[in-house]
């Protein structure tokens, strides 16, 4: 009796990632660091769409446009080329969401995607990294996952794409890769040594 032949491996998909450096000049970080410091009442707890309680810790902060603009607007310029970069197709841009997230000690944000059927129309996610120099947190690092294309369907595979959340760094990827925020840790427990972002979606028209 001849043996079936081994099933052939599943085809693994790993998502490119955009990552820019010394995204906005030294003024523009200063003044943006500077006013979110100052704004650390203003900062609730963070929240997801189907309001579970267990897969994520931060603090976030809903901006005004003005303080947001920077990120938002360099955002915009960049789009033609990260959206090549990520082989997605072309869109024509919509809105530009924008919040402040200051991951404190203790955060972190289990495995998700951005998009969803609530959110159908989101195309990219942006994750802009700031903090106080010299650095006063550990961790915190984006783990962007690859998929297993199994059977014409896409699953989360087991291996990553590991991006380190450096100061005045920007990463724009795909709404809908599944990803998540590694743990931080704060020895000062300072809110002022907190990892914080600025973090979007860049949505079709």
């Amino acid at each position: 009796m001849q043996s079936s032949a081994p099933a052939p491996a599943p085809r693994v998909i790993r998502h490119p990632v955009v990552v820019l450096d010394d995204f906005l000049p030294e003024p523009e970080w200063q003044a943006l660091l500077t006013r979110v410091l100052a704004s650390e009442a203003q900062f609730i707890a963070s929240g997801t769409h189907d309001r579970r309680t267990d897969y994520r810790q931060s603090l976030v902060l809903n901006p005004p446009p003005d303080l947001v603009h920077p990120v938002v607007s360099r955002v915009r310029g960049a789009l033609p080329q990260a959206i090549a970069a990520l082989r997605l197709p072309a869109i024509q841009v919509g809105a530009i969401e924008a919040q402040v997230t200051a991951s404190i000690d203790g955060s972190f944000f289990g495995v998700h995607t951005d998009a969803g059927e609530a959110v159908r129309k989101r195309h990219l996610t942006y994750v802009y990294y700031f903090n106080r120099q010299p650095k006063g947190f550990r961790g915190g690092e984006l783990r962007v996952y690859d998929d297993v294309l199994r059977n014409g369907k896409l699953a989360r595979a087991e291996t990553f794409s590991v991006i380190e959340p450096l100061h005045n760094r920007i990463v724009l990827f795909w709404a809908r890769t599944m990803h998540e925020v590694m743990r931080v840790d704060i020895p000062s427990r300072a809110f002022a040594d907190a990892r914080f972002t600025v973090n979007g979606w860049v949505s079709a028209a």
